[in-house]
């Protein structure tokens, strides 16, 4: 573990206040708008986005304003929201919300997500549900649905990388027992952390957190994707391939592509989306990271204004970043 942390430990060095603030706040919003401009497009090629969408797709739905939160970013919420009430990942609490959530509203739930929480409403312990149907999927279920909601965790936690790691190990085993899962968040928070500190998340970064990875015993899947996507090009990550389109490690990838490219916050998101695949989770998790790198004042005026409860998000970033500055 000690070269994982190594690698996090320069990212504790903090910006000017106002930067910073910015920069969390771009995470929130950006997780949020990235979400919504994927929602219409979700499961689609690339080539049949390219016909619904011969422009790409450029807006988001002017009725996403009055729609419940998607799951990506309503459980980013409750994950921020636990955070800041125990300020830990507690599971029982986490299980808890998630349940509420998907009976209030449930928009969007992944399959994997739906069967953890129903096995918990049949009086599973939370701290066995997930494990047991990962076991009943033959230990080969991996989806995206930790990875998308990890980004809160990077806000509390940039400081102290040790808690960084781990806490993101548990936010994932609440509904994703996959190791791929757990550490695919990892690598995002990091990028994340990275981010918000200033880094580039370049091809040096990328192969030493690969590396690292290794060193950690991290599944070797998750650091040949990591190594796979230095300096791809968008098109070889194949983000809408039939077989793995829901996979945690090409929700990961989407998010390494974005950081490492030199365009602004709106050309490179709405690149990732109109690449197809699971374009509402790859939007938000890459919306999120870029939002990190190039802040809250980059996102355009028009998308914003069509996110429902900005300002929510925009405070629960704030107390986040008041929580990991004391």
């Amino acid at each position: 573990m000690t070269p994982l942390l190594d690698i996090l430990e320069p990212l504790a060095a903090s910006l000017p206040t106002e930067t910073l603030t910015d920069r969390y706040r771009g995470v929130m919003l950006g997780l949020a708008v990235g979400n919504l401009l994927g929602i219409p497009v979700e499961g689609h090629s690339r080539s049949l986005v390219q016909r619904q969408f011969p422009d790409g797709v450029r807006e988001i739905a002017a009725e996403e304003s009055r729609m419940p939160w998607d799951d990506d970013l309503a459980q980013a919420v409750i994950v921020a929201e636990s955070i800041l009430e125990h300020d830990r990942m507690h599971h029982d609490d986490l299980a808890r919300r998630f349940q509420g959530w998907r009976r209030e509203n449930g928009r969007g739930i992944g399959h994997l997500t739906r069967r953890v929480l129903e096995t918990m409403d049949r009086g599973t312990p939370v701290e066995d549900a997930a494990r047991l149907v990962w076991e009943d999927a033959g230990r080969n279920a991996a989806g995206n649905g930790a990875v998308m909601r990890c980004a809160p965790i990077a806000l509390r936690w940039r400081r102290t990388p040790v808690h960084l790691v781990n806490q993101t190990q548990w936010n994932a085993l609440v509904t994703h027992h996959d190791p791929r899962c757990g550490w695919s968040a990892v690598a995002v928070n990091m990028s994340i952390a990275a981010s918000l500190g200033g880094r580039q998340v370049d091809r040096r970064f990328l192969g030493d957190l690969a590396d690292a990875m290794d060193e950690a015993a991290a599944p070797p899947a998750v650091s040949a994707a990591i190594r796979a996507a230095r300096g791809a090009a968008l098109h070889d990550l194949a983000l809408d391939h039939d077989n793995t389109m829901g996979y945690t490690l090409k929700a990961m990838q989407a998010t390494l592509w974005a950081l490492q490219q030199p365009g602004d916050f709106e050309s490179t998101l709405l690149e990732v989306v109109n690449a197809g695949g699971d374009t509402d989770t790859n939007g938000a998790v890459a919306g999120a990271a870029l939002g990190a790198r190039h802040g809250a004042a980059t996102i355009p005026a028009r998308w914003l204004g069509a996110v429902r409860d900005a300002a929510m998000l925009r405070a629960l970033a704030d107390k986040l970043l008041e929580r990991a500055e004391r």
